[in-house]
């Protein structure tokens, strides 16, 4: 796939490939997922993080598009491109969800949904393949 910022614009974020992995962390009010993709660098002192990641969601399901970009500073303005981008989504959660919010770290996206009512999800989960 040619990685030319021009071939990702004209393609649908909902077709890329999956992360590499997911991890699901089951708690009473929150579930956390950690999306495994390498290349993710979060943001330290130094440097900006490469990474964007949209989400788009309703109370019962979740879409998450991370892309991981290379900012040109020489071009004016500077030039954005994007180096791989990963799809993931949940069609229907268990119950409920009233957030979600997003951390990087090093090679993974964290996504924690926090849960309307708290509940353990453990056994659905199972039932629907998500662990």
């Amino acid at each position: 796939m040619a990685s030319s910022s021009a071939s990702w614009k004209d393609q649908d974020p909902y077709s890329a490939p999956g992360p590499l992995g997911a991890r699901y962390d089951d708690h009473p009010l929150h579930l956390d997922i950690q999306l495994v993709v390498p290349g993710i660098r979060p943001k330290s002192f130094y440097r900006a993080a490469n990474t964007q990641v949209n989400i788009k969601s309703d109370p019962f399901s979740m879409k998450c598009v991370v892309e991981i970009v290379k900012v040109d500073k020489k071009k004016t303005p500077p030039e954005k491109s994007i180096i791989d981008r990963r799809f993931y989504q949940i069609q229907r959660f268990p119950a409920e969800i009233e957030d979600i919010t997003w951390k990087l770290k090093k090679d993974c996206c964290h996504l924690t949904i926090k849960k309307k009512v708290a509940q353990s999800w453990e056994n659905q989960m199972s039932q629907f393949g998500m662990t």
